[in-house]
């Protein structure tokens, strides 16, 4: 509602003033509607003040005039659609309407539109706001908020729940309304700073186990991971522990159960996350079948986690290709960034790579739109593209990932950005600048990942002859991948060689056979959850460090043990 300029109002209003009185009365009240009005629509807000057919009479004199227009094509079925000549005219028109009839109309014109099938809650809303009611608003609010969600809009999803908190809903409603920008903002963590009072407020309020609770915690969690208050994290997470779940609620507390492993396994807790994926199971499994969503959610969760959790990424594929049916079920694009993300990082693992680079190269809006996922594509890209020998096409993607997370203030996505440019670098035969990098990776990387970049922190003091230095960090990398159960980006078998690697360029040549072959004996074990022979011969000869692993396994003992 922008004012109109006097001079304009002026002329516009001397326009209308020449109009019979009846006319002016309809078009005052087809500018309720806005800038376009359906004839019956007309009839009703004009009440007992003129007939329906009076109206049709007038309307079909408006048109003659040029005032009005009618359109080839009504959204609303069985009536007829006019439009305003000029939206000046609306504009003038709905000015000389007084408060009250303003009121009124707007009740009455959403009323009506609500009747014959208006689709935009938008639209509705803002009839209903305009007309006093706010709680008709608030409600209409929250599902345009919702209909945002299905198209990942985040800033509309927070814009909406925000105008419908403006109305001053009722409690319930206002749960609902806070628990969508809660929502919003576990996917984009640079809403988490403006939307963690309505989470704590609504962890307060809310029925736990109630669908704004979920949103409310995941919210939270995210939050504190973000603030690094690890004691109100593990505090958070402990309250999904033995949750009663609402039949309603169950979609969105199984993203709740998944943001609490993995941050269970951000943290190095990976055992524990373990026990709380088996909650996670037991909570879903009687309601998957009617629950895509959550059944969505339990998928992620074994697509993300199997492979470093587990050392079966096989089953993460798995898992990964099952969202296919549930997308082609219910659609949606948050479902379908996962879906592709997880999958090209299990084919990734698996080494298939061109199909996990084109794969993860197809979905760049996933660098947004999921949360604290949000830097996986990039991360596990860049490392791939070194992978496949594309050094200056990973560099510049980690050093992307890296410069996001530091302009953001975003230690993980930083993190991560600077230990894969490492890598990059160590393989581009910049030492100086890996060891650079690697250095503030290491202040910054989650647990869970530490270990792996403790192991390329060892390659680097390799090839830099600083021999001690690199058995050191090596077995540091081992002891803690074996302390937390996992190695983040499943870098366990990175880590395994630069540890034999180490060994062996120290002279420790006894311990360095041991080293290859334990982790030899580890990488077949992990060949052997792989049911495909392609994607398990993959997995043995084209990801460089398995590769590697077996190579200096048949240089060093001599008698390897056969592929199986």
């Amino acid at each position: 509602d922008r004012a109109l300029p006097d001079t304009v109002l002026a002329m516009v209003e001397t326009r209308l003033a020449r109009l019979a009185v009846e006319a002016r009365r309809v078009l005052r009240a087809a500018s309720v509607f806005g800038e376009v009005c359906w004839e019956g629509g007309v009839a009703v807000l004009l009440g007992g003040a003129m007939t329906a057919a009076a109206v049709s009479e007038w309307l079909s004199r408006l048109v003659k005039a040029e005032l009005l227009a009618v359109r080839p094509h009504s959204r609303v079925p069985g009536e007829r659609e006019l439009a305003f000549r000029h939206a000046l005219l609306r504009e003038g028109a709905y000015t000389t309407l007084t408060d009250d009839d303003k009121r009124l109309g707007h009740r009455l014109a959403g009323d009506w539109l609500g009747g014959h099938g208006e689709r935009d809650p938008m639209v509705l809303a803002g009839h209903f706001e305009r007309g006093g009611d706010g709680a008709r608003a608030a409600a209409y609010y929250l599902r345009a908020s919702e209909q945002a969600s299905l198209i990942s809009d985040l800033v509309a999803m927070v814009a909406r729940a925000g105008l419908g908190l403006a109305c001053a809903p009722p409690v319930e409603l206002r749960m609902a309304l806070l628990g969508m920008r809660c929502e919003a903002s576990s996917y984009d963590l640079q809403l988490l700073a403006t939307t963690m009072p309505d989470a704590e407020e609504l962890m307060r309020s809310a029925p736990r186990g109630s669908i704004p609770w979920a949103q409310a915690i995941n919210a939270y969690l995210s939050g504190m991971m973000m603030a690094g208050r690890i004691p109100e994290l593990l505090a958070g997470v402990a309250l999904l522990r033995d949750v009663e779940c609402a039949p309603e609620a169950a979609e969105r507390m199984a993203l709740a159960f998944l943001s609490g492993c993995c941050l269970l396994d951000s943290l190095g807790r990976v055992r524990e996350a373990n026990a709380l994926e088996g909650e996670f199971f037991t909570a879903v499994r009687p309601i998957g079948d009617r629950k895509p969503l959550a059944r969505f959610w339990w998928n992620i969760a074994i697509g993300l986690r199997a492979a470093y959790a587990n050392d079966d990424p096989w089953r993460g594929l798995h898992h990964s290709l099952a969202i296919q049916a549930i997308h082609a079920e219910i659609g949606g694009d948050q479902i379908f960034l996962n879906m592709e993300l997880f999958r090209g990082l299990n084919l990734w693992h698996l080494g298939s790579l061109a199909d996990a680079e084109q794969t993860l190269k197809g979905i760049p809006a996933a660098d947004e739109a999921l949360g604290v996922a949000s830097s996986l594509r990039r991360q596990g890209l860049a490392w791939l593209l070194a992978d496949r020998g594309a050094l200056d096409e990973a560099h510049a993607l980690a050093a992307q990932l890296a410069e996001h997370g530091e302009r953001q203030h975003n230690p993980l996505d930083e993190g991560r950005g600077r230990w894969v440019l490492a890598e990059v670098l160590r393989r581009m035969g910049d030492l100086e600048g890996a060891e650079r990098e690697v250095e503030r990776a290491r202040a910054m990387a989650v647990p869970l990942e530490h270990a792996g970049v403790l192991g390329t922190l060892a390659m680097i003091r390799l090839a830099q002859g600083r021999t001690e230095d690199a058995v050191a960090a090596a077995e540091d990398a081992v002891a803690q991948s074996a302390a937390m159960g996992g190695c983040g980006m499943f870098r366990g078998a990175f880590v395994r060689l630069a540890r034999a690697e180490a060994l062996h360029a120290s002279g420790a040549h006894p311990a360095a056979r041991q080293a290859i072959a334990e982790a030899r004996d580890r990488l077949l074990a992990i060949a052997d959850k792989v049911a495909d022979p392609d994607h398990r011969q993959r997995l043995l000869h084209a990801v460089p460090e398995n590769a590697r692993t077996l190579a200096l396994a048949q240089a060093w003992l001599g008698d390897p043990s056969p592929e199986r």
